[in-house]
């Protein structure tokens, strides 16, 4: 810390540390000290502006932006999750966008980024895993109109899951 500059301690962590108790208290003095003899020895360098590497990189389809002049079509997405103990749950949506990117962003803003890259995703509503067991005769009519674009709202998504827990 150069002279000019003054830090005041963050109250959240110092509260955070000191209810975990003396020990782990020295265990970060300990660290802070290491972390100070490697910046005086040049052993490490601070990292650049912008650069962290306990944040993800986002996924491809995260980042792409979509082309105006592309028409909305009808995508399908269906993800499975299984976790011992949580059971198994198969998520399905139905949405309009303009390519599989846009769609697995919105299916990312209701499961997570995570679910919805591991998603298998098409455009039109045919030959698609689970569509029988999620879409009624009445809503696959319906979506043929809106991949047709007739009558297609400025925005539609449907999504639908099971779960089944055996434990």
């Amino acid at each position: 810390m150069s002279g000019e500059e003054s830090y005041e301690p963050v109250y959240a962590l110092a509260e955070h540390w000191a209810r975990k108790g003396p020990g782990e208290v020295e265990k970060v003095q300990v660290t802070l000290n290491l972390a100070r003899k490697l910046l005086a020895g040049g052993k490490v360098q601070p990292y650049s502006e912008g650069e962290n590497p306990f944040e993800p990189v986002p996924y491809l389809w995260e980042t792409t932006e979509v082309p105006p002049n592309i028409p909305r079509r009808i995508f399908l997405g269906t993800v499975s999750d299984l976790a011992t103990g949580l059971g198994h749950t198969v998520w399905f949506a139905a949405g309009l966008a303009r390519d599989e990117d846009e769609f697995r962003r919105l299916m990312a803003a209701h499961i997570g980024h995570i679910l919805a890259n591991g998603a298998t995703v098409k455009a039109g509503i045919e030959d698609f895993p689970f569509a029988k067991t999620f879409i009624s005769p009445s809503l696959r009519k319906m979506l043929r109109k809106f991949d047709q674009g007739r009558n297609a709202p400025a925005g539609f998504f449907y999504l639908s899951q099971w779960h089944d827990n055996c434990s």
